[in-house]
């Protein structure tokens, strides 16, 4: 019995594997076509609004940077303490995590509303809105998934050998923050 429960076990976290990357690829293919639409729309406009970033207009989403990329490694190594029987340092990285990324989804909604720009007012601030609103939600889910994995560490259900959802949940925010590098050097350095 043992050896079917511990087959069963591997069959369904290479199934939750797969699921995730496919999970991804359709993200990424959603998330490159929101980019690609933004830069035809961009595409020999000289009003249009970033072409020149300020310091000051670049402060908050770098700093958001930096706090989204702290957050990624602080979740990377969390992962990599379960994977090490190291349950405290699990769910103190999913905390670190969680609140880096609380602070991340305020920096945005800040950005959005002192950027002057709404959906209405241009394509600029449909696509903008677009492309900063669903990396937010994706942002909130990554975090409703580390919250989850936060009380499931808390309540011990993860060891050295089971897993699989901190590891997805890292591949998750992981990608989260891989998109937001991908949106800032769109919006604000090219």
């Amino acid at each position: 019995m043992g050896i079917v429960t511990a087959s069963n076990r591997n069959s369904g976290e290479g199934l939750a594997r797969a699921a995730m990357f496919l999970i991804l690829a359709i993200e990424t293919i959603f998330f490159g076509t929101l980019i690609t639409s933004y830069l035809f729309l961009r595409n020999g406009q000289t009003d249009w609004p970033f072409a020149n970033p300020s310091v000051e207009q670049a402060l908050i989403p770098g700093l958001n940077t930096l706090l989204l990329l702290a957050s990624a490694l602080i979740a990377w190594h969390g992962e990599r303490d379960i994977r090490q029987g190291n349950t405290a340092g699990l769910s103190l990285s999913l905390a670190l995590t969680i609140g880096l990324g609380a602070i991340f989804v305020g920096g945005q909604v800040f950005e959005f509303n002192i950027s002057g720009m709404r959906p209405d007012d241009s394509a600029f601030g449909g696509v903008f809105l677009a492309l900063i609103g669903f990396h937010a939600l994706h942002v909130v889910a990554g975090l409703m998934i580390l919250a989850l994995n936060l009380w499931r560490a808390r309540l011990g259900d993860f060891t050295a050998g089971k897993h699989i959802a901190v590891t997805i949940g890292a591949w998750f925010w992981l990608y989260v923050a891989a998109v937001w590098i991908t949106l800032f050097s769109v919006l604000y350095l090219i």
